[in-house]
């Protein structure tokens, strides 16, 4: 497993991140201790959860968090990994009730601390943005957190770069802590214009700006996007019943089946998988990339994780992308 180092940290995360989403609820705890046993053992290091992880179904508050810190605990592995974890969403019975004030923060970090039996955050991350409200109070707030010795290095979930930039100069001219990575929706698929207003995608004009960023990282989620590459789908076989109908209306679409075609060549020619080539069109990036997967098996688990050895050349990526 490769790791990647991100500007001005102490950080080096593994480039395959383990999203937990489904931790305790979707996956029960023997699931999901086999998963984050697995992973470690292959060498990943970078585990994402947070504070609304389960609250889309009843009685599951916190059912990721909670999950992995008994896990933590059980296997005395706190020291092993990073753990990434995201406070401030909207209550999931309302989106447009925004959660950025200080206490919010406060509030959820300290929930999450308690679910995760640490004293300490390794990144926390705003889970989302409010445009309306100023990035000066935001960050005055996330830095109270950073000096209580909380939290370690924050980040922001669905920012545009544009906010993130305005967020970041404002610490840099006050002594404050900057964000020194963000959460874009990212994967190599053809995104259909249908996700919800307060979720960033990683379009070219934010991926230049990465790029000219270096301090900042990617930690790219729905970064196999939800399965696309896997072989499961082509022109053929749409997507179609069940969680198969959001993988349609989100890329179904010519040029993302282009891409598929591209994938599944390269995939033959390399002897790997198209899911692992997939995911190294992210982590081979000329700036830090971690790629958030959510494996619910562990055959998933060790094909995405053997993706964290494989970098493809800038000949690649442009091929994959574009065919040329």
């Amino acid at each position: 497993m490769r790791f990647c180092t991100i500007t001005g940290t102490s950080l080096t995360p593994s480039v395959i991140g383990l999203g937990t989403a489904d931790f305790g609820t979707a996956l029960d705890k023997e699931t999901s201790f086999a998963l984050l046993d697995r992973y470690v053992e292959l060498g990943g290091n970078l585990i994402d959860t947070a504070h609304v992880y389960g609250a889309w179904v009843p009685g599951g508050d916190g059912a990721s968090e909670t999950l992995i810190g008994h896990w933590l605990q059980e296997r005395g592995v706190r020291d092993r990994v990073l753990l990434s974890t995201k406070g401030a969403h909207p209550p999931m019975s309302d989106f447009s009730q925004k959660r950025l004030d200080a206490e919010s923060i406060r509030s959820d970090l300290n929930e999450s601390l308690e679910r995760l039996q640490t004293d300490v955050i390794d990144i926390y991350w705003v889970h989302r943005d409010d445009p309306a409200r100023s990035v000066e109070s935001i960050m005055d707030a996330l830095h109270e957190q950073v000096s209580s010795g909380r939290v370690r290095y924050i980040g922001a979930s669905n920012w545009t770069s544009e906010r993130i930039d305005s967020a970041n100069r404002y610490a840099r001219e006050n002594g404050l802590t900057s964000f020194i990575g963000s959460q874009p929706h990212w994967n190599l698929a053809a995104l259909n214009p249908v996700l919800p207003g307060d979720l960033i995608a990683l379009d070219e004009h934010e991926r230049q700006w990465y790029a000219d960023s270096s301090d900042i990282a990617v930690f790219a989620y729905s970064s196999q996007a939800s399965g696309f590459f896997s072989g499961r789908y082509s022109r053929a076989q749409k997507p179609e019943g069940g969680r198969a109908d959001s993988v349609g209306s989100m890329y179904a679409n010519e040029e993302s089946y282009k891409r598929l075609d591209r994938v599944q060549s390269l995939a033959a020619n390399l002897g790997v998988t198209g899911s692992q080539i997939a995911l190294a069109f992210l982590t081979s990036q000329p700036f830090p990339v971690v790629a958030l997967i959510g494996a619910n098996k562990l055959a998933y688990l060790e094909d995405s994780c053997q993706a964290g050895d494989l970098v493809l050349s800038s000949e690649q990526l442009r091929y994959l992308e574009t065919g040329q």
